[in-house]
């Protein structure tokens, strides 16, 4: 094993399914064959010893952070041609899981960039090409917060939001949508305080600077 410490690593959410009435998600946790920011590629088959011998406990946590589950691993599919197939019953009975259902399902609909992230240790690397992960042992798969961690990030995610008015517009789609009750009253409050804002000038710079205060605002949500 490389490295004792568990890593982390995220990519935008390659979506196949999403069943409302159940609360389910079907998505790619990880890519096979496809060098990631951190330089390193996902063999086919660097999962399956872990699902095989350790999928009980594997689990769906928000933010990696192991006091926030949001649900189960209904199937982790190690041996899909394309990557990491996971498919995830979220508990709707819990408003840190129904916000974030419904995050993704806003995300997914307005063309954004959702993420995913998995939590893992390296075991094997390939002795020809060290950024080859020919095994992995997987820990959990998280789901991120809605617009990412990540401001810069964030922004470039959302770069096909133009001005102030499109930015108020995916808002108010958000408040129209099945959130909890909580989530609903800071959604209000961001809305009517960007009506109240003075109108932008049309400058990236200053669009940039309005999807890192949305950005916060969103992030700062506590659950």
């Amino acid at each position: 094993m490389d490295n004792l410490l568990l890593k982390q690593h995220s990519q935008e959410i390659e979506l196949k399914d999403l069943d409302e009435s159940k609360g389910i998600v079907v998505a790619y946790a990880n890519v096979y064959d496809f060098e990631d920011s951190d330089g390193d590629i996902s063999a086919k088959g660097s999962f399956t010893k872990t699902v095989r011998e350790n999928s009980k406990r594997i689990r769906v946590l928000k933010d990696h952070n192991p006091r926030i589950t949001l649900g189960v691993p209904l199937e982790i599919d190690a041996g899909d041609s394309y990557g990491l197939l996971t498919t995830s019953q979220f508990n709707m009975s819990k408003d840190v899981s129904k916000d974030m259902f419904t995050d993704i399902k806003l995300m997914v609909e307005n063309d954004l960039s959702a993420e995913l992230s998995i939590g893992y240790n390296v075991v094997a690397r390939s002795k020809s090409d060290k950024r080859v992960i020919n095994e992995y042992k997987l820990m959990e798969y998280s789901f991120l917060s809605s617009w990412g961690a990540n401001s810069k990030s964030t922004v470039q995610s959302i770069k096909g939001i133009k001005n102030t008015a499109q930015i108020i517009e995916l808002i108010e789609k958000s408040y129209n949508l099945d959130y909890s009750d909580t989530r609903l009253k800071q959604i209000e409050e961001l809305l009517k305080s960007l009506t109240r804002a003075e109108p932008s000038v049309d400058t990236q710079e200053k669009e940039a600077d309005i999807l890192q205060n949305i950005v916060q605002s969103l992030n700062n949500f506590k659950y």
